[in-house]
């Protein structure tokens, strides 16, 4: 396949997807430094005391390095590394409802966790097939 027939990455439905979720990440993290109490509460695992915010700022770096990192990914083309990098980060989303689930959570949250990783393992997908459509890995 020449690269005149190749699907050019922003008609790329899971490219797409890699970009909301870049932004979501990115939003999120925004949310957490701006009012971690609230943010705590949203996440599923309230804070008994609203002055230990240490676990919401862990939470912000690690997402602030996940949103970086991909969006790097995307800029340099690394689609194949997107590919692995939405797939892993799916264990992340599993995790954070197993949590809730753990500490009593609502039902909504812990639903809101899946779906999220299941928007990750769909993003993986939907990469995976414009990198094989257009022989990129």
């Amino acid at each position: 396949m020449s690269v005149t027939n190749r699907t050019q990455p922003w008609r790329s439905v899971g490219l797409w997807m890699v970009g909301v979720l870049i932004v979501y990440i990115l939003f999120n993290a925004l949310r957490s430094v701006m009012n971690p109490v609230e943010f705590a509460s949203y996440y599923g695992l309230p804070l008994s005391d609203g002055d230990s915010t240490v676990f919401v700022l862990v939470y912000a770096i690690r997402a602030v390095f996940l949103g970086v990192f991909g969006l790097a990914l995307l800029i340099r083309r690394q689609y194949s590394a997107l590919t692995l990098y939405a797939l892993v980060a799916a264990v992340m989303p599993l995790g954070d409802a197993l949590l809730v689930a753990l500490e009593g959570g609502g039902a909504g949250i812990m639903i809101r966790h899946l779906l999220t990783a299941l928007f990750l393992l769909g993003t993986a997908f939907m990469v995976s097939r414009y990198v094989k459509a257009n022989k990129l890995g």
